[in-house]
């Protein structure tokens, strides 16, 4: 049996709405520190943490969704 934190989790639909909302915030954001920011190793790490952020907060989304499903997918 896999344990509840690494299992896939399908997300609801209300989950799907939001994190679609959460990927194209992320992107907007993405798309800012690449136009402001020079192309250097800190920009780099920013973009990476956003990237590491944005995964944290999809898998909120689905993690403490009661309606999304844990299969093993």
């Amino acid at each position: 049996m896999i344990d509840k934190p690494f299992a896939y989790h399908k997300p609801s639909a209300d989950g799907l709405i939001r994190i679609t909302a959460l990927r194209d915030e992320f992107s907007r954001v993405k798309r800012a520190i690449e136009e402001k920011c020079p192309e250097s190793r800190q920009r780099a790490v920013a973009i990476t943490e956003l990237e590491t952020a944005a995964m944290w907060a999809i898998k909120a989304v689905v993690f403490n969704d009661p309606e999304s499903e844990v299969g093993t997918e």
